[in-house]
């Protein structure tokens, strides 16, 4: 997915992307990439034409009054195309001069710049001091400077705005690594310099914002290269994209683009406090050039890894991308923003978050706290009861159990039960099925099983895994065998959660073992107190016991409590696994470790950390990343449009969140790591069990397999049936 998801940066987007299709896409890269001098892309006037160089700027300078969100669209679409040019240089520039210049500084720069007359060169670290308003010192790379007639350079605090033609300003063309867009270095002797006094944490936000847009664009053209090819190239007589190791590495792609593409939008959300110096715009482009960055240079080597030798060779276009990441991290250091993450999450700065609702959700919310008012003084049996009847415990579902509540009527529930500080019933595991029942199920059924259920007289458990079907949860041998009434089940279930406290299990049981492998299974309601049925608690690493092995021996089963047709259950089954697992990955929940505790863990021990604050910072990114996914989900509904790829990876991000949480509290441990009591508690329970979350619900691997195949198109291996 792009970055911009309302209407207006989609079309903006569509444009871009059409230009950038209509001047041949990475033609403008390859021709730089083999010419002996640097000249402006051929596409360069129509650009200008358009006013895209101004579209970030203030009308009354020549530009067109938008703002760096619709600046971070138009970016991510020429970083698809790796397009050559200073474009990125130059509208940085002008975000910079636009919020902090002087009157006179703006009038002098700004139409030029928003007219594309004018081309800029910027430096995020110099070796620059000022001396009676001349410039002395040495720039190490002015990316955009060769073409350049005007530098804007960080120096320390400030920033300087020096004429490249201005006496004592001596650039120095070397042999660059990215020929599409060159950089300089540059050596000042009293040249003669702008000041913008404290503007240099303004130049470093907006250039990780806007390069950070970029690195996304180039992270998803990488994910496209490398699965267009995956589903061509032929080995071993099938194509790449079949096999799991080529599959996951498109899958890792995928994931990683995705988080770029979140932080990113983050970051453009927050722009608006960009001149006002605000803080939060700090935290969100610090936290998407620490991941987008990352991105870019991952994508680009495993974009090169599964084309293979045609990968590493110059006609192929996949070097141009591997060029510019590799600049761009050197321009940039993703580790020091992630580090910048981190002293920003320690002094209190957080994003804001909000879903813009329209008009018509005024009208909901006043009944919704007509309900909150009635609720909100109630015990919490009384509670439940009031918002079962009402549909409120379970807005989304259908009625009479739930409101049949589209995105806008959820969004108003949770907002303002959420003010009243009123929680409504959690119902989990439970959830899952009786949400199935409510799909599946007769109306006898349903009037037996879901009111109870809601009510939380009855816990349920799922009874899908067996000791040979994990993952492959078609798998099953556990057999029933039909009798007169009802069928017999013999057969064994482990990995169950809650067993030992539910009443009832929904079990998948093969009823028909000729049938093909998903065709002959049946979905059945178990009496978990009925004879023949046995329980018993595994013991986990921790030492507790959360999951169960269950035994059946000829249990008894009346057709009454089979739901869904004979045979025809994986599709009663799937639903069920859907629902756990848009449960799971819905956001990072219970499960996730506070983040306050990692930075804790890591300031009172830094030097156990192996990467450092770049480390932590990386890990509170992704782990904001992993909910703005969760945020555009919301915003898509909201505006009726499709799904995303964000409900396939939420899951997969909370098992390596939690992985790298629990390795975090692990190094900073020290000595009382040794222990299970006091310090130790948290990091040594989590150290034994954390793994367990990438294998419950769907293991990572399955999770990968699944972005692969139903995101980006892959195809199964025909031997998985």
């Amino acid at each position: 997915m792009a970055i911009g998801i309302a209407d207006e940066h989609v079309q903006l987007a569509a444009v871009a992307s059409s230009f950038m299709k209509r001047h041949g896409d990475r033609a403008s890269a390859r021709a730089a990439l083999e010419a002996e001098a640097e000249s402006l892309p051929e596409f360069w006037d129509d650009l200008r034409e358009l006013g895209w160089l101004g579209l970030h700027l203030p009308e009354e300078y020549g530009g067109s009054g938008y703002g760096l969100e619709e600046l971070s669209v138009v970016v991510e679409e020429l970083g698809r195309s790796i397009a050559a040019g200073p474009y990125v240089p130059c509208v940085i520039a002008g975000a910079v001069i636009a919020a902090v210049g002087s009157d006179e500084l703006k009038q002098r720069l700004l139409p030029g710049l928003a007219e594309g007359s004018l081309l800029a060169g910027i430096a995020l670290d110099s070796q620059l001091e000022v001396r009676g308003g001349a410039a002395h010192g040495l720039v190490e790379a002015v990316v955009g400077g060769g073409l350049a007639g005007v530098f804007v350079l960080a120096a320390g605090d400030d920033v300087l705005i020096v004429d490249a033609s201005a006496s004592g300003a001596q650039a120095s063309s070397l042999k660059n690594l990215d020929p599409s867009r060159r950089s300089v270095q540059l050596t000042l002797d009293g040249a003669p310099a702008d000041v913008l006094p404290g503007a240099g944490r303004l130049l470093l936000d907006i250039s990780r914002m806007v390069f950070a847009a970029e690195a996304v664009g180039m992270a998803q053209a990488c994910v496209e290269m490398a699965s267009d090819y995956a589903r061509t190239r032929i080995q071993f007589g099938r194509v790449i994209a079949m096999f799991q190791a080529v599959k996951h590495h498109c899958a890792n792609m995928a994931v990683a683009a995705e988080l770029a593409t979140a932080a990113s939008w983050d970051a453009g959300r927050a722009a608006s406090t960009a001149a006002e110096g605000g803080e939060e715009f700090s935290y969100a482009a610090a936290s998407a050039a620490a991941l987008a960055l990352s991105a870019a240079d991952l994508n680009a080597n495993l974009n090169t890894q599964v084309l293979g030798g045609i990968g590493i060779t110059w006609e192929h276009d996949a070097h141009l991308y591997m060029r510019r990441a590799t600049v761009l991290e050197s321009l940039l250091d993703s580790e020091a923003a992630a580090a910048d993450v981190v002293r920003l999450y320690r002094s209190g700065v957080r994003l804001t978050r909000s879903v813009d609702l329209p008009p018509e959700a005024e009208g909901i919310r006043d009944e919704v706290k007509q309900i909150v008012a009635q609720v909100k003084d109630l015990d919490e049996a009384a509670r439940r009861t009031a918002l079962v009847d009402s549909g409120y415990a379970v807005p989304s579902w259908p009625k009479p159990w739930g409101r049949e509540a589209g995105p806008i009527e959820q969004l108003v529930i949770e907002e303002e039960f959420k003010a009243a500080g009123i929680k409504r019933p959690s119902y989990n595991i439970t959830g899952w099925v009786i949400l199935t029942l409510v799909q599946h199920a007769t109306e006898d059924q349903v009037a037996r099983w879901v009111r109870p259920a809601l009510d939380q007289e009855l816990i349920w458990c799922q009874l899908f895994s067996e000791p040979e079907a994990g993952s492959d949860a078609a798998g099953i041998k556990t057999r029933a065998t039909k009798v007169d009434g009802g069928w017999t089940i013999n057969g064994q279930k482990v990995w169950t959660s809650g067993a030992h406290l539910a009443r009832y299990g929904f079990a998948t049981v093969r009823t028909n073992p000729d049938a093909p492998k998903h065709q002959g299974i049946t979905t059945m309601v178990i009496d978990m107190k009925a004879p023949g049925v046995t329980v018993r608690p595994l013991k986990m690493t921790t030492g507790a016991s959360e999951f169960n092995e269950i035994f059946f021996d000829d249990v008894f089963i009346p057709d009454d409590d089979v739901v869904g047709p004979i045979d025809g259950g994986w599709t009663v089954a799937r639903a069920t696994l859907g629902n756990e697992s848009v449960s799971i990955g819905g956001g990072q929940g219970a499960m996730a470790v506070p983040l306050e505790l990692l930075v804790d863990a890591f300031d009172k021990r830094p030097q156990r950390l192996s990467g450092g604050a770049g480390r932590v910072g990386r890990h509170i990114a992704r782990s904001d990343a992993s909910e703005a996914l969760n945020l555009r989900s919301v915003h898509r509904a909201v505006a009726g449009s499709g799904p995303g790829p964000e409900g396939a990876m939420t899951k997969l991000l909370l098992s390596e969140n939690l992985h790298e949480a629990s390795a975090i509290l692990v190094a900073t441990a020290g000595p009382a790591g040794a222990f299970l009591e006091g310090a130790g508690l948290i990091n040594g329970n989590l150290a034994l069990m954390h793994r367990g979350m990438s294998i419950a619900g769907g293991t990572s691997e399955i999770k990968r397999n699944q972005i692969g195949e139903r995101i980006l198109g892959l195809p199964r291996d025909p031997l998985i049936n």
